[in-house]
């Protein structure tokens, strides 16, 4: 739920000039809270029928962050409520290509549009979010009344159940079982050469949308538990190296993943998809058997956070390549001190 509102409430910053760090964290907040309560109010067939939340539900954020920072009250909030529904899109299929992560991109694009455009006077029917026809009917087949009753501004989702921050550049609902495969062949000192062959037991939760067998690219790889566990196998690493073309597409890594099976496990299924949950065996070719489950408690979610230590490691190695040491060291340093920021929009600034 982070991206569309956090990009929102920065690039509508920049525009406006002198929004304090203060005025810029409550925009960002009020996005993702209102994102994350239209994800727990709606009914689960929105993601379940192919929506990508965050491409949809995600347009909706972005602009409440945007329209927090342009004051928009009273008619024109309700119509830019009414034009974010209408821009509202993504769908699943396309995980896995470079039209994925164009989801989030644009559901900040139209977030901050609809917001300009309601400033501006432009109409849309105040009750296209949550009328008969509106955005949660259509795209969500309806909303659950008991979580409707809750109200907004009563719970706080960013503290309950709180947010994750990935270790691995990839889904999170590949995270549990990266960890558990790193853990096996660490300690068993497990070879590439010795595997035969790996089995991921998994629900439907996971191995539907992770749901490359084989990938062929960095993209496919980023939804592929064989890609995935793959690269925990050869390098005991799965990093921003890991996930690229070239060593995706490499002789080691294909044949790797054909040792790779994922089976739909009956057991696992009918508890529920409140957790990600998966065990592995890995078969030797001595003929031997390490098996294990996942930990539900996964790191870099709201049970186990990474440490801040850990969050700083994350960010520089997203930023190899792309800012030097110091460029990241003064970013870091913003970043924690964002609150007493008089003008947000030099996050942005810090960056290029």
């Amino acid at each position: 739920p982070t991206i569309p509102p956090l990009s929102s409430a920065l690039v509508t910053a920049q525009s406006l000039g002198a929004v304090s760090g203060r005025d810029f964290m409550l925009a960002f907040l009020t996005g993702f809270e209102v994102e994350c309560k239209i994800s727990e109010w709606m009914l689960p067939r929105h993601y379940m029928q192919g929506m990508h939340s965050s491409g949809t539900v995600g347009t909706i954020g972005a602009y409440a962050a945007a329209a927090k920072l342009l004051g928009l009250k009273g008619d024109e909030l309700r119509w830019g409520f009414g034009i974010a529904a209408s821009f509202a899109a993504g769908i699943r299929c396309n995980f896995g290509t470079m039209t994925k992560p164009l989801h989030v991109g644009r559901a900040c694009e139209n977030g901050v549009t609809a917001a300009m455009l309601a400033k501006r006077g432009f109409t849309a029917d105040p009750n296209a979010f949550d009328g008969p026809w509106g955005f949660m009917a259509v795209q969500g087949g309806g909303a659950s009344p008991e979580k409707l009753s809750q109200g907004f501004g009563k719970t706080w989702t960013i503290v309950n159940p709180g947010v994750s921050i990935k270790p691995y550049p990839c889904g999170v609902l590949t995270h549990p079982t990266i960890d558990l495969m790193l853990k096996l062949v660490t300690e068993g000192d497990v070879q590439p050469e010795d595997i035969d062959t790996v089995t991921v037991h998994a629900g439907s939760n996971i191995l539907k949308p992770i749901r490359y067998p084989i990938a062929q690219n960095h993209l496919q790889a980023k939804f592929s538990l064989p890609a995935a566990l793959s690269m925990i196998a050869l390098a005991r690493q799965a990093g921003k190296v890991e996930f690229s073309d070239g060593f995706v597409a490499s002789d080691a890594m294909q044949d790797m993943q054909r040792r790779m099976r994922t089976e739909l496990d009956p057991e696992i299924e009918a508890q529920g998809f409140d957790k990600m949950r998966s065990r592995i065996t890995i078969r030797l070719k001595d003929g031997r058997e390490i098996s294990g489950w996942a930990d539900e408690r996964y790191r870099g979610g709201p049970e186990n956070p990474l440490s801040d230590s850990e969050v700083e490691d994350k960010f520089r190695s997203c930023c190899a390549g792309v800012l030097e040491a110091d460029q990241q060291d003064a970013l870091i340093a913003q970043a924690w001190a964002v609150l007493d920021m008089t003008d947000a929009g030099q996050l942005a600034d810090s960056s290029q």
